[in-house]
């Protein structure tokens, strides 16, 4: 059985790491804040994969070099497997963020580029490929409404994206996001995997909302969820993942038991 995974996300615009609430986000430190600050390099001890998004819309040429740079510094401080997403709309976007240390790419809004999607399959291989959909609920239609350009632009409904696309898109990984829960602690959306079906097989992951270490546990206690996603930087920064971790493992989450922990 594979293991369950925790994994920290940071999200990244103009030099600076950001905290999102709804997707409206709020600079807090560059990267030697949050080196110097929380000890981050203390904290990768305790997750299992880092997330390093860029969450500019539209980010031109220089702001994807001013990103890859700043991932460069931070990657001399964390050894766990990295995934580097954000802007990728072309494949001189995925080989450079190969190129600076991505194991997997995270590609969102440009998904339902055929031919981009198509191509990273062929060349690196649809496991080097996580995809994120940016949910927000749709009371009326009892059912998501699937959110694209930093979540500014309706593209269409979740059962609908389930119906067309799920199994034709190349990917290892889809991360489900939530607009509605993103940044206010209240814990992650478990309401939204009635909608996905039994049957599947690919690694679902949960992304909004987590604020404690109980809500990272009852995202993995989920039999479809095969990892949660948090990129609260204040709950989860210093001793929080820490805690999450050894929760979950004294509960019987299937996670990977670091040594460190275990002497916990």
């Amino acid at each position: 059985m594979l293991k369950k995974r925790i994994i920290f996300a940071l999200l990244y615009s103009d030099g600076y790491f950001h905290l999102s609430r709804n997707f409206r986000l709020q600079k807090v430190g560059n990267l030697d804040w949050l080196i110097h600050n929380f000890g981050f390099g203390e904290t990768c001890h305790f997750i299992d994969e880092l997330m390093c998004i860029l969450v500019k819309e539209n980010p031109s040429k220089e702001d994807k070099i001013s990103f890859l740079k700043d991932i460069e510094k931070l990657r001399k401080k964390i050894f766990v497997p990295i995934t580097i997403g954000g802007g990728i709309s072309d494949r001189e976007d995925v080989k450079n963020y190969f190129l600076n240390g991505a194991d997997k790419i995270l590609v969102n809004s440009n998904i339902y580029n055929d031919d981009l999607m198509k191509m990273i399959e062929e060349e690196w291989g649809k496991q080097s490929l996580s995809i994120m959909i940016d949910c927000a609920k749709n009371e009326h239609e009892m059912d998501y409404k699937i959110m694209i350009n930093c979540g500014k632009k309706f593209k269409l409904n979740l059962k609908e994206f389930i119906k067309i696309y799920f199994s034709k898109l190349p990917y290892g990984e889809i991360i489900i996001n939530s607009i509605d829960n993103d940044g206010n602690g209240s814990g992650l959306d478990l309401e939204i995997l009635k909608i996905f079906p039994d049957t599947i097989k690919s690694p679902i992951l949960l992304m909004g909302g987590a604020g404690k270490p109980e809500h990272i546990f009852l995202g993995l206690n989920e039999k479809k969820i095969s990892g949660v996603v948090t990129a609260n930087l204040f709950n989860f920064l210093g001793s929080g993942l820490e805690i999450a971790r050894k929760q979950c493992l004294n509960k019987g989450i299937n996670l990977a038991n670091f040594q460190k922990l275990a002497k916990l």
